[in-house]
């Protein structure tokens, strides 16, 4: 995908100047084709090492020779993606927090939408602005300060502190900087609601994981849809945040328990909605899809010492995996439901914990 954006920019670019040249053409159906060859093959993008480290593009330069010695001669004119690439590349002097990376990216790729194949200037400044930003978050982590985006639409008190922040960080900058706070702001339209609420902790987990499963599957063009997801999360946080202020049990406790604990929940829903002056969805379906690994563990009454550790293990495993990582967390699930199974089985048939005897005595394991 980073391929596809940068080949296609480049191609519309130089058919703004040149208009339809064949051989510009040509040299774009031959760089998708070298990208699709790595894609196929295991290699990394043309993009993550176009201008990288010397090993990098010397990477990039030999798995080109097997793709010519596979395909025949073919021009894929790494020389002028690399001259393209000349703002782009800057990206990745950086490294910003993860989530203000994808808030910037996000807006980036929102603006570049907009444009033209003729606004390259405009592409620049945007470009730009993008590593402006970078560099600022960038220095934020590296001096254990907080991210922008966990700031930028919070209290006063968390916005003055990243102004003073900004201040400090401007001083060892030797020309004027700017990182478009305002605009990064409006971006966040939708983000920031998820912050006026304040859902049950165990809702709060399945609602990020369920919206960031959601926004690793969009493109980077796919702005609606982002504001759409961020937009039914911060409903489902609304909902429980309802939820635990009228002393009802959590979204998550009852979504995929009982037929009586089901029924209670939409007769909470609609409740709720008596109380809300516009139409409202929280997809009640769809966050009862995305438990499908979870709702297993619900089937089993383990011991209360061995839930605790199971739980505290699947926890520990859980947050170490990023947003994307879907396949994974299922499998950390699938692991804690076999677990709370076999404590289940030991419940009812009268035997000892697990944990009261994984590490005892010899005669005890």
């Amino acid at each position: 995908p980073d391929d596809a954006r940068v080949i296609d920019s480049l191609a519309k670019e130089e058919l703004s100047k040149f208009g339809p040249v064949s051989i510009s053409q040509k040299n774009a159906s031959n760089q998708r084709k070298f990208s699709d060859w790595l894609k196929r093959e295991g290699r990394g993008s043309i993009v993550s090492r176009l201008t990288g480290t010397d090993q990098q593009q010397r990477s990039l330069q030999e798995d080109f020779r097997k793709f010519t010695e596979a395909e025949g001669k073919v021009v894929v004119s790494l020389d002028r993606l690399r001259q393209y690439l000349g703002a782009e590349s800057q990206l990745k002097q950086h490294n910003p927090y993860p989530d203000d990376a994808l808030m910037i990216d996000g807006l980036a790729n929102e603006e570049l939408s907009k444009l033209g194949p003729d606004s390259t200037s405009k592409r620049k400044v945007v470009q730009n602005m993008a590593i402006n930003q970078r560099r600022f978050s960038d220095w934020l982590q590296k001096n254990g300060r907080g991210s922008i985006s966990s700031r930028l639409t919070g209290s006063d008190e968390q916005q003055r502190s990243l102004k003073d922040d900004f201040r400090e960080f401007t001083t060892n900058v030797e020309v004027k900087i700017s990182v478009g706070f305002d605009r990064l702001r409006q971006y966040l339209g939708a983000e920031s609601q998820l912050k006026q609420h304040d859902p049950y902790p165990d809702d709060t987990r399945m609602i990020d994981g369920f919206a960031n499963e959601e926004l690793s599957k969009l493109g980077p063009d796919s702005t609606s849809k982002r504001k759409g997801v961020l937009n039914l999360a911060s409903n489902q946080r609304r909902f429980s945040n309802w939820l635990r202020k009228n002393g009802r049990g959590s979204i998550s406790s009852r979504l995929t328990g009982s037929d009586e604990q089901q029924r209670s929940l939409k007769d909470d829903f609609r409740e709720f909605t008596t109380n809300v002056e516009v139409k409202i969805n929280v997809s009640l379906d769809r966050l009862r899809q995305y438990l499908g690994a979870e709702s297993q563990l619900k089937q089993h009454h383990p011991y209360p010492d061995d839930a605790l550790m199971i739980d505290a293990l699947a926890n520990e495993e859980l947050s170490k995996l990023g947003s994307a990582s879907t396949s994974k967390r299922r499998v950390v699930w699938r692991l804690a439901s076999n677990q709370r199974k076999f404590s289940d089985w030991l419940q009812t048939r009268g035997r000892e914990s697990i944990a009261s005897r994984l590490n005892g005595s010899d005669q005890q394991q």
